[in-house]
C-alpha cells in the first residue's frame, strides 16, 4: 500500500533530526590551537658600537724649516714623492765657505801664537832657575801661553758651528713622503726659522678622532677599529689598531682624543687629511637579560612579551626596554614578573596570544 507523499516527506525530516542529534551528542569538541615561534632568553654583556667621524694624518708630518739664512737656490715641487735622505731644499753656502776659511786662518794663527809663548816660556823659566829672570815676567808669559791654546779651542769650535750650518744648508727629507706645500721659491732670501715645504708621511698614515668622555673606559691600546671612507661601501673597510688615547677632554665637546693606525696596504689608496668613519665598539660591561626585538610587543599601555610555560601556555610579561645590539635587547621584567635564562619567548604569531591560552610551539628558525 502506498504512502501519501506528506507521510514520506515527515519520515524523511524525523530521521534528519534524529541524526543531527547524535551526532551532537557524540561529537567531541576541538579548539585550534595558536601557532608561535620561540627564542629563549639569553644573559650576555650588551655590545653596541658607535659611530665616529675621524681625519687622517700622517704620523710623521712635518713642516720643515730653514735651518740658515741665506739665498734659496732649489726647493721641490709641491706634489713631489721623495724617499728618506732626498735633497728638499739647498742655500748658497758661499757665505758660509769663505767665513769657514777665515776662521780656519784664525785657528793657524792662534797656533803659530801658541807655539811663540812656548818657546818663550820654555826659556824664560830656565833663566829663572839661575835668577837670570823675574818670577813675574815667568807669570806673564805663561799667561799668554794660556790664552793661545784658549784661542785655538775657540777657533776651533767656530769651524764646527760653521761647518753644522753648511751642513744644514741643504735641506733633506727625515722620511719618505710627499711634499704637500711649499712656502718659499729659490731665489729668496729666508731666516733661520722660515717655513720651506711641508712633507706628509703618506706611508704611515693614522686616523684622529674625538670621542665623547664617557667612553673612555670603553677604549684601550691595541683594540681595532673598523675604518671606512666616507660615504664609501663596506668593501673598502680596513681595521686600524689604537696607539694612542689622550685623555685630555676639551671643555667645551667634553671629548678626548684617539688615535689609531692604520695598516700599510698596496692596494688601498688613502689620502692625508681623508675623512673616515670609524666603528667603536662598545660594551654595557655588565651581563644583562637579552630578547630577540620581535619578541616585543607594543600597546598604549607598555611594552610586553610573552612567555610560554612548561604547558605550553602564553603569559604576558611587562618589561622596560634598554639598548639594544643588532637583533637583541636589554629587557627588564616589571612589577611582581619574573624572567629568568632559558625562558622561552614568543617572536612570531604573539600579537593576539592572552594570558592562559594554549599555543602549538614551533623554534624559531634564527634561535641558536
Amino acid at each position: 500500500m502506498l504512502l501519501p507523499i506528506k507521510h514520506l516527506h515527515s519520515r524523511k525530516s524525523a530521521a534528519s533530526a534524529l541524526m543531527l542529534a547524535l551526532a551532537l551528542v557524540f561529537a567531541t569538541p576541538t579548539i585550534a590551537k595558536s601557532p608561535v615561534s620561540v627564542e629563549t632568553v639569553s644573559l650576555a654583556p650588551l655590545k653596541s658600537s658607535l659611530l665616529i667621524h675621524g681625519t687622517l694624518y700622517g704620523k710623521q708630518d712635518v713642516t720643515l724649516t730653514s735651518g740658515v739664512g741665506g739665498l734659496l737656490t732649489f726647493v721641490a715641487e709641491p706634489g713631489s714623492s721623495v724617499s728618506k735622505g732626498d735633497i728638499l731644499a739647498r742655500i748658497d753656502t758661499l757665505p758660509l765657505e769663505l767665513e769657514q776659511a777665515r776662521q780656519q786662518e784664525m785657528l793657524n794663527r792662534a797656533q803659530i801664537n801658541l807655539q811663540f809663548h812656548k818657546q818663550e816660556l820654555m826659556r824664560l823659566t830656565q833663566l829663572a832657575k839661575t835668577s837670570s829672570a823675574a818670577a813675574s815676567q815667568v807669570d806673564r808669559v805663561k799667561q799668554q801661553h794660556d790664552l793661545a791654546q784658549s784661542d785655538i779651542q775657540l777657533a776651533k769650535i767656530e769651524l764646527r758651528l760653521i761647518a753644522d750650518k753648511i751642513e744644514r744648508s741643504t735641506l733633506k727629507a727625515p722620511f719618505s713622503g710627499a711634499i704637500s706645500e711649499r712656502f718659499s721659491h729659490s731665489g729668496q732670501d729666508v731666516n733661520r726659522a722660515d717655513k720651506l715645504v711641508r712633507l706628509i708621511d703618506i706611508h704611515n698614515l693614522e686616523a684622529r678622532l674625538y670621542v665623547p668622555v664617557k667612553y673612555l673606559s670603553s677604549l684601550a691600546k691595541g683594540l681595532t677599529l673598523p675604518i671606512a671612507p666616507s660615504n664609501s661601501d663596506i668593501s673598502n673597510r680596513v681595521d686600524a689598531t689604537i696607539t694612542a688615547i689622550i685623555p685630555a677632554t676639551d671643555p667645551r665637546s667634553q671629548s678626548f682624543e684617539v688615535r689609531a693606525t692604520l695598516p700599510k696596504q698596496n692596494e688601498q689608496h688613502w689620502a692625508a687629511g681623508q675623512l673616515v668613519d670609524v666603528s667603536l665598539p662598545l660594551s654595557s660591561g655588565k651581563p644583562e637579560l637579552l630578547v630577540n626585538r620581535d619578541a616585543l610587543i607594543l600597546r598604549k599601555q607598555g611594552v610586553h612579551v610573552v612567555r610560554i610555560n612548561k604547558d605550553n601556555k602564553a603569559e604576558q610579561i611587562p618589561v622596560e626596554v634598554g639598548k639594544g645590539q643588532g637583533k637583541y635587547v636589554a629587557i627588564k621584567a616589571l612589577g611582581e614578573n619574573r624572567l629568568e635564562v632559558g625562558d622561552s619567548v614568543a617572536v612570531r604569531g604573539a600579537e593576539r596570544l592572552s594570558t592562559g591560552q594554549e599555543v602549538e610551539v614551533h623554534l624559531s628558525s634564527n634561535a641558536s
